[in-house]
Parts: structure tokens; C-alpha cells; sequence
């Protein structure tokens, strides 16, 4: 569950990024999510882009989670510590983003964000800058991003002491978007990512056999460097006469664990009334195995220092996710009535996906946003 965290958190930086120097914004989020093995995640933010210069802006996000993983005995998908396993596992994690974005002339900027994210067997800081230039009156975008990440992979012992191991990653961005038209923009892009250091679920046993079927449990163990490559592009276009817009998105991914993947998404969104979209996604994924993959590990070799994994998303497979949400908007709500001014800004969106694999695997995904932009 905490790897779904660390998405989400990635999903904000990415978020953060766009907001223009000149602009000012807070807004205030509860997100919920929850699927079908009993994994919830309750999160709760403020953001800000305030200005403080004509082209200086401070960018802030805090953010606290709350999440509960069921007993081992139930079916779920998370991985926890083994103390207490007949029990719920509940934690809580603190973020906080805290940005400068300076506009260098009309048509470019720069911004570099700190971030420090803490739970209770996991702390990472990272540092992020970016550049941003358009060009070709404005018709092209090319954004270059860097990021320094800095973690602690800690594990709750049975005795609840922590053991922690460190994990440096680097990762580089380079996005180009280019208007086609006046309804249409395609975006391409490079990300480069490369990680170093303790890469194992300090959660996650396998078991390895013996000549007699016999088996014990040990501890996962991945190679300690990892460099990921993947290039992607998307394309979306607007339909104004029918209130319209569509979205398709293909990446290309392959890395040195010999795990390869390709991914299609589609997207259509619909204003249904003034103040209600509905969304509709679809999306394909399908990968190669990593080269130290077994389906079972066999021979005293595994015991020692030969690479084994228990991670699923390691083993060749394919998945598909469809997914359907709503939107609604307060403004005109908030315009009729004086006393409900404050939710001119505000929207809540409802979103269901259902999930499932070629392992045999399958999910339903509820999530309930909640947002209240001042």
C-alpha cells in the first residue's frame, strides 16, 4: 500500500509543476480510496501558489494520510509487517512540498521544490528542479525536469524496533508539447530513473525448496541498482460542438532488470450539464518478466546470494482497467446563493474502476475527491 502512496505523491509533483509564476491559488483536498481487499487510504491536503514577486511564486503542499491495511488473513494485496498480523495495520504519513517558481522573462521559468514525506518505516527528502520554455510563439512547450530522492526503507521488527536501509534514486524528465491545432495537443517524453541501494519490500518472504519439496521463508532480494527508461506520447483533442474532449496515451518502457512493458490508455470526457463532466477510461498494460523471475526457487543457492523476488509486478503479465467518474462543480450553486460563496471553487468527483490481470487477479477501486479551491 505504501507504493500506491508514493504514486499519489508522485502525481502531485507533477501537479505542482505547471502553476504559472503569476497565479495564486489554495486549495484544500480529501481524497478517499478503498478496493476490494479491504485497503483504504484516507488523504488530506492544502496546497498554495501564492505570489510574492511579478514573476516569483511560492509553491506549499501539506499533506496527511491515514492508512489501514486488514489482517494477513485477509485478502489483500498490501504488504505489512509480520508483528501483530492477526490485527489491522494502521499508519499515518506527513508530507510537505514547499517551492519557489521564478519567471525568467515571458516565456520561460524555473522552480526548485523541497520535499520531505515521513511515516513510520519509511522517510524520504528529495530536491526537484525544473525549467520550462515555450517557444515557436508559444505554440511549443519543452520542460526539463531533475530530481534527487534520498530514502529510508525501515521494517517493523516483531519485537518493534526498526531496521532501516538506505535507497538513492535519480530521476530526469525531458517533455516537449506541441499545439496541432486550436482543439489539439500532442505531448512526447523521456524519463530516465535510476535507483541505488536497499530495492527489496523488507516485508516480502519467499520460499525457497529443497529436493524433498521442503521449503523455508526468507527475505526477497533484488539487485541493489536498478536504471528504468520510458518514452511516451499522448494526444488529446477537444470537441467543442459536442462539449467534448478525447485522450489517448501509449508509453514504451524497458529497464536492465529485463522487464519490459507497454501501456495504451484512452480517455472520454462528456459535460453532461454545465457543471457535471463524466470520464471514462480506459487502459491496457502488458510486460515481460524481470530475468531473476521464478515461478519457484529451488536449490541452497537461493538462499545465499542469488537474486529471488515475491514481487508479482516482477513476472511477465498483461492487465486491464476500466474505469467511469463524475464531476460536479458548485459554481452555480455558489452564484445563486450568497451564503455558499465559499464553494465557487469547490468540486466532488466519484470515480469507480475495475481492475484485473492475467494472474488472476481482480479488483473493484472506489474513490471519492473532494476539493475546495479558494
Amino acid at each position: 500500500m505504501k507504493y500506491l502512496i508514493r504514486t499519489i505523491v508522485a502525481c502531485l509533483f507533477i501537479a505542482l509543476q505547471p502553476l504559472a509564476a503569476q497565479s495564486e491559488a489554495v486549495g484544500y483536498t480529501t481524497y478517499y480510496f478503498t478496493d476490494s481487499g479491504g485497503n483504504s487510504v484516507t488523504t488530506t491536503s492544502l496546497n498554495l501558489a501564492k505570489k510574492l514577486l511579478e514573476r516569483t511564486a511560492l509553491l506549499l503542499d501539506l499533506e496527511l494520510d491515514n492508512v489501514y491495511v486488514p489482517p494477513v488473513s485477509a485478502v489483500t494485496g498490501a504488504t505489512r509487517p509480520n508483528r501483530q498480523s492477526s490485527e489491522p495495520f494502521e499508519k499515518s504519513r506527513t508530507q510537505a512540498i514547499l517551492g519557489i517558481e521564478q519567471g525568467l522573462d515571458a516565456t520561460s521559468s524555473m522552480a526548485v521544490n523541497l520535499y520531505h514525506s515521513q511515516e513510520i518505516d519509511y522517510v524520504s527528502n528529495s530536491v526537484i528542479g525544473t525549467y520550462t520554455k515555450e517557444m515557436f510563439q508559444r505554440n511549443t512547450t519543452l520542460s526539463v525536469r531533475g530530481q534527487l530522492i534520498l530514502d529510508q526503507v525501515g521494517k517493523i521488527l516483531d519485537n518493534g524496533d526498526i531496521e532501516q536501509n538506505d535507497k538513492r534514486s535519480f530521476w530526469s524528465v525531458v517533455r516537449v508539447s506541441q499545439l496541432l491545432s486550436t482543439t489539439a495537443t500532442l505531448d512526447v517524453s523521456y524519463d530516465g530513473l535510476y535507483h541505488n541501494g536497499y530495492l527489496s519490500d523488507p516485508y516480502r518472504t519467499v520460499q525457497v525448496f529443497d529436493q524433498n519439496n521442503a521449503y523455508v521463508s526468507v527475505e526477497e532480494k533484488h539487485p541493489s541498482s536498478r536504471l528504468r527508461h520510458a518514452f511516451a506520447g499522448r494526444v488529446t483533442k477537444m470537441l467543442p460542438e459536442v462539449g467534448a474532449s478525447v485522450m489517448s496515451n501509449y508509453r514504451f518502457y524497458f529497464d536492465n532488470w529485463s522487464v519490459g512493458s507497454q501501456t495504451f490508455e484512452a480517455q472520454f470526457s462528456k459535460y453532461i450539464q454545465d457543471e457535471i463532466i463524466a470520464r471514462f477510461n480506459y487502459r491496457f498494460y502488458a510486460q515481460t518478466a524481470a530475468d531473476f523471475f521464478e515461478e519457484r526457487y529451488r536449490g541452497a543457492n537461493f538462499l545465499n546470494e542469488s537474486y529471488r523476488t515475491a514481487d508479482y509486478k516482477l513476472q511477465k503479465f498483461n492487465s486491464n482497467n476500466f474505469g467511469f467518474s463524475v464531476t460536479y462543480f458548485f459554481k452555480k450553486v455558489a452564484r445563486r446563493n450568497q451564503n455558499l460563496r465559499f464553494l465557487e471553487n469547490a468540486t466532488v468527483e466519484g470515480r469507480y474502476f475495475r481492475y484485473f490481470n492475467s494472474l488472476n487477479f481482480s479488483a473493484n477501486i472506489y474513490q471519492l475527491n473532494i476539493n475546495f479551491g479558494i
